[in-house]
């Protein structure tokens, strides 16, 4: 769901920042530049597509069937690239903001920040009942006739996938950014 979607994009920069916390307290460019890379990589590879899918084929769901009224997202042709700059501007401040917690010592205003939209998004989902529950067009959902997301197979079977997708590379790329850390050696991380 977009309404998550971008939020979670700037919760997983923010992440990565904080996953690499010991490298990025050095001050030094490279440690910055890596970080800022895998969180791009992440973004584009590991989710970026993700809600890009669901509003090709799943609009109604993807939109949790507010705001945007018609059946399709080809109703709205800025749609799609907007979403994109928005989704990239979200992801990379959320690395920015981090990353500039994590050198002023923040580590725990930086961890509220990625916790408090994890939160947001299961209210989200929750809270939304059956909207986001629903599959469909915004019609048929207006009608009562918009099935529930368990009734398509083929999009419960690529919400598990994506999900699946997501959140294994999203936990290989946060241990890997933490090993990094784990192997400075100590008086190269103080600065010395």
């Amino acid at each position: 769901m977009v309404q998550i979607d971008v939020p979670i994009a700037l919760g997983v920069g923010s992440l990565f920042a904080d996953a690499a916390h010991r490298q990025l307290s050095t001050g030094r460019p490279e440690y910055y530049y890596r970080t800022f890379a895998a969180n791009n990589i992440f973004q584009t590879f590991f989710f970026s597509w993700i809600p890009l899918y669901f509003l090709l084929n799943y609009f109604g769901w993807e939109t949790t069937h507010m705001w945007w009224h018609a059946n399709s997202v080809d109703a709205y042709p800025f749609y799609v690239p907007v979403f994109l700059i928005v989704f990239f501007a979200a992801a990379n401040a959320g690395f920015l903001i981090g990353y500039r917690l994590v050198h002023a010592g923040r580590l725990w205003t930086n961890r509220a920040i990625y916790l408090g939209i994890l939160a947001f998004s299961g209210i989200w989902i929750f809270a939304q009942l059956p909207r986001s529950a629903r599959l469909g067009t915004y019609s048929e959902w207006l009608a009562g006739a918009a099935p529930w997301f368990y009734e398509d197979r083929t999009f419960l079977f690529m919400l598990v996938l994506t999900l699946a997708v997501w959140g294994i590379a999203l936990v290989l790329f946060v241990r890997k950014l933490m090993a990094e850390g784990r192997h400075l050696d100590k008086s190269f991380a103080a600065g010395a």
